[in-house]
């Protein structure tokens, strides 16, 4: 009795431990050590000291890809690193704020949200007289904070959402306002700007380009690399990177697979006899092209496209197909035939003469429910079609009167505002009923159409560009490889990742078995694209793993599209970068630095004529070059020259002035200096230019000197 009641006091402390027992059997004690650090638990990062929140990062991820349907089509991340920049932004700001005294208060944001021209220019928050309500704004958001519906709910979010963009556009301008008020620029430093820009000179030069040295003739040595970064470390600082090698085995449906295809849809096309088990007896199954309704026959053959329940002209019709059909007669069936990534039989249903464009005008009588009908919208659906059909047949007795009823009717206010007049539109402009009507039916035409937006009475005004165009139904099938080949495609997989765990040579066994190696080189922590595997983050997590050495192997899985078997080839940590990392980057810069010494020993004549001669080139000539505008005509921009010529005396030999392009030899033929013209000199403009750059490339300025921590990395 002793032992059950010690177990009775503790039994919550049990259930915990027998929790985590469990827990340990499916989680890697390092995912438990990471579970348990409260960087993890409490922050998705630090900046400035400062934890960003992982509960309000992730409230914001989710409810962006709620109010926006298509988030997923921006692409892996893409969300979460905007939402990380706004946090480190707003974190910013706000840590500088502070350091200043300076704090934007709810009253300070509430006059900015009713000066700002969305909210004063909404007809929603306009008094009877046109003036923007406060108030009325005021009952709006408190409507929304009442609201528990989803719909309101999701209004509530966007409005909150507004109000912290208009926060942090407060804070931004605030400490731009404080930087720049520490930013004046004075008469002189105008002045001095109007004549560095305006300076002008002319000049002979020989041009001796980097280009006329073949690069298999100056080498690059990683040694050389090593100490230009080591020299100019603050450069080539890097965050940490990883190399791999990957070799993709994709699921591609084989030739075997795409004959099966192919017959699957032959079958489908001729009535065929079939035993039916219930009835004993032999049954006569109709065919696609006997059938009396091709678009429900595709339907419930499970076609992998959605059909297409309209007329096509002869420019959408499949290319490899389109004679077929044109020359079909209706009934008959056309294919199989391939066209993109699929494989097609089609029915022609139809064939009729229709316009490419149509002019119409509509009367709109929308209700409660209906698409883009205004919540003041009270008429039933039921109601909305007594309206219409009681205004068609006033209409059936005097067309004339379409305008008037339009304008004192149409739910449509766009329209209305034409007396109901749509213009012109094309054939795929509208939607289905409303198309099929103006289409199909003669000019003049006048008739009821409902739609997802009501009941349209719709007059048909105009016709133009007939042309032939073809209903058909068509059955389509994926060309995707099929289960044998799937196992084909593994079994070579899994045999390719046994051989390298055996002690293989990655690179010999791939070429060995002609599979393309493709290198991934300076991935990132919080990438998501991986060469040619694409969206990939299990991969990237994999590469960063503490417990991932170089030359580690892994298989992966692409969900259905095969698999990837990857090597981990090199791990660049965070810090200066390894030459080799570096090599590209550099050996440009060096190769620029020995070319320039080797032409160096081309110019030790003491003439421009001379050097030309012993170059065989000529000596050149530019005339009023400026120093705000650097380019030498034939060469390119060259501030370093234009500079270089302007400071050097009349008539001087300058030789070794290395430009963007090559190295130069110049004589200064004449330098002019503009006068100053206070007229010209705009001490105002000169400081909005310089508050504007400022402006511009502040907050990377103060985003570059802060510090900041991310760990994202860790749960996505």
């Amino acid at each position: 009795m002793a032992i059950l009641s010690k177990i009775r006091d503790r039994s919550g402390f049990l259930i915990i431990v027998i929790g985590l027992a469990m827990f340990s059997f499916v989680v890697s004690p390092k995912n438990i050590i990471d579970f348990f650090n409260s960087k993890n638990i409490d922050a998705i990062g630090v900046v400035n000291g400062k934890d960003a929140s992982y509960k309000v990062f992730a409230t914001r991820v989710e409810n962006f890809k709620a109010q926006n349907r298509n988030a997923s089509a921006y692409g892996g991340m893409y969300v979460e690193n905007m939402v990380w920049n706004q946090l480190v932004r707003e974190k910013i700001y706000e840590t500088k704020l502070a350091e200043a005294g300076v704090v934007i208060s709810e009253g300070e944001i509430w006059e900015a949200i009713i000066s700002s021209k969305e909210v004063v220019n909404s007809n929603q928050f306009k008094d009877s007289e046109g003036n923007f309500d406060e108030n009325k704004l005021k009952a709006y958001i408190s409507g929304l904070e009442s609201d528990a519906s989803e719909q309101g709910r999701n209004l509530l979010q966007g409005w909150l959402n507004y109000e912290k963009a208009i926060k942090q556009n407060l804070l931004t301008q605030a400490y731009n306002s404080l930087v720049n008020v520490g930013v004046t620029v004075s008469e002189t430093e105008a002045v001095n700007d109007y004549v560095f820009n305006n300076t002008s000179v002319s000049a002979d030069y020989v041009y001796l380009p980097f280009s006329s040295i073949p690069n298999t003739d100056v080498k690059v040595s990683k040694d050389d690399v090593a100490n230009y970064i080591n020299d100019h470390a603050d450069l080539y600082q890097t965050e940490a990177t990883r190399d791999l090698n990957l070799v993709k085995f994709s699921f591609t449906a084989s030739q075997e697979d795409e004959e099966e295809i192919k017959q699957s849809l032959s079958n489908l096309i001729e009535d065929k006899e079939e035993y039916n088990k219930i009835s004993k007896s032999t049954e006569l199954i109709e065919g696609f092209k006997n059938t009396k309704d091709g678009f429900l026959f595709a339907q419930e053959s499970d076609s992998d496209l959605p059909l297409i329940e309209r007329f096509q002209f002869e420019n959408e019709l499949p290319t490899i197909a389109k004679e077929k059909i044109k020359n079909a007669s209706v009934g008959s069936v056309v294919g199989p035939y391939k066209f993109s990534q699929y494989y097609k039989i089609s029915k022609l249903l139809e064939v009729k003469q229709i316009p490419d464009s149509v002019q119409a005008s509509h009367i709109l009588i929308n209700f409660a429910g209906a698409q883009s009908a205004q919540p003041t919208v009270t008429r039933t659906m039921a109601e909305a079609q007594k309206l219409a059909d009681s205004l068609l047949i006033v209409l059936s007795k005097s067309k004339r009167k379409f305008g008037t009823i339009a304008q004192n009717y149409s739910s449509d206010p766009g329209s209305a505002s034409k007396k109901g007049s749509l213009g012109w539109f094309g054939y795929s402009a509208m939607v289905p009923e409303f198309r099929d009507f103006c289409f199909e039916n003669k000019r003049k035409s006048v008739g009821i159409v409902r739609t997802a937006y009501g009941f349209h009475i719709i007059k048909i005004e105009n016709q133009k560009n007939f042309k032939k165009a073809y209903k058909l139904a068509t059955i389509s099938r994926q060309i995707q490889a099929s289960e044998k080949t799937e196992n084909k495609v593994f079994e070579q997989a899994e045999t390719f990742a046994n051989d390298i765990r055996n002690g293989g040579d990655f690179v010999a066994i791939a070429k060995e078995r002609s599979y393309a190696v493709n290198p991934v080189n300076g991935l990132k922590e919080l990438d998501v694209y991986i060469g040619s595997v694409g969206e990939n983050r299990k991969i990237v997590k994999w590469s960063f793993d503490a417990e991932t050495a170089v030359n580690d192997m892994q298989r992966f899985d692409l969900d259905e599209k095969g698999y990837v078997v990857a090597v981990l080839t090199k791990k660049q940590e965070k810090g200066l970068m390894s030459p080799s990392s570096a090599f590209t980057k550099v050996e440009p810069i060096l190769l620029k630095q020995k070319k320039a010494k080797i032409l160096e020993e081309k110019m030790l004549a003491s003439s421009l004529v001379s050097i030309a001669e012993t170059n065989s080139v000529k000596v050149e000539h530019f005339d009023d070059v400026t120093l705000g505008a650097p380019t030498i005509p034939g060469v390119g921009i060259e501030p370093g020259v234009i500079s270089a010529a302007a400071v050097s005396k009349e008539g001087a030999l300058v030789t070794n002035v290395i430009g963007v392009k090559g190295l130069f030899a110049i004589v200064n033929k004449s330098t002019k200096i503009p006068e100053v013209d206070a007229t010209k000199v705009d001490v105002k403009a000169v400081a909005n230019k310089v508050k504007s750059n400022l402006s511009s490339q502040l907050f990377s300025a103060l985003k570059e000197e802060a510090i900041i921590e991310d760990f994202r990395a860790s749960r996505y």
